[in-house]
């Protein structure tokens, strides 16, 4: 059944038909069809999963308080205007309330993911190509910096903070996998899960996060 599910989704017709609505986003069959294949996620994809991730984790309570942002928060915080071009994306939210802050990290051609951890007081940066972005990590403290100035009024004291770009984790071996790799890095770390998957496991990542978007709820 989820097999059929899946296959009506990649290869039926018309590609604007609605599969799945939720947070108030709307997701069609051609944004599923970047799940098929090799094809590469695209934004709406990767919302809607993050969003998946924060709702499982606030109807869990022995899971970590998860909080996650928009791919066009990144690039956002990136422009000139810097913190002022963000600041009323957290209006109501107190992201220092939560255990993890999740930030889908979209550099163009390549799909990365930045975990704030507010427990452990780490950013890390993860990359299934194992690069490095000591910006992004800098830029994301900056931020966590500024927020708390504007909405706690007191500042945040990173000096003790760690920034970390892993090399140790599973590796993607192809052009375009990074989007799954991406989000399977969030689906674990949102779990406090060890990682255990390999670039031979994105074929199945593919069609279960096809059935989750499709069921709009994780599955156990």
């Amino acid at each position: 059944e989820q097999e059929e599910e899946v296959e009506n989704a990649w290869e039926g017709f018309p590609g604007d038909e609605v599969l799945s609505d939720a947070f108030s986003v709307q997701i069609k069959r051609s944004d599923l069809q970047t799940l098929s294949g090799l094809e590469w996620l695209n934004d709406e994809v990767i919302n809607f999963y993050f969003l998946l991730l924060k709702q499982h984790s606030e109807a869990n309570e022995n899971l970590p308080k998860l909080h996650v942002m928009s791919s066009f928060f990144y690039p956002k915080l990136s422009q000139r205007t810097g913190y002022a071009g963000v600041k009323r994306w957290t209006r109501k939210v107190d992201i220092f309330a939560k255990d993890l802050l999740a930030v889908p990290i979209h550099l163009g051609m390549h799909w990365c993911l930045a975990m704030v951890d507010f427990r452990s007081k780490k950013i890390t940066y993860y990359d299934s190509l194992l690069g490095s972005n000591p910006n992004c990590l800098n830029r994301l403290r900056s931020y966590l910096e500024d927020e708390s100035l504007d909405k706690r009024k007191v500042s945040l004291d990173t000096s003790d903070w760690a920034l970390d770009c892993p090399k140790d984790i599973p590796e993607q071996m192809n052009g375009s996998d990074c989007g799954v790799f991406s989000c399977v890095y969030a689906m674990y770390l949102s779990q406090d899960l060890s990682f255990n998957f390999t670039q031979e496991n994105m074929p199945y990542f593919r069609r279960r996060i096809t059935h989750e978007i499709i069921a709009k709820s994780l599955m156990s």
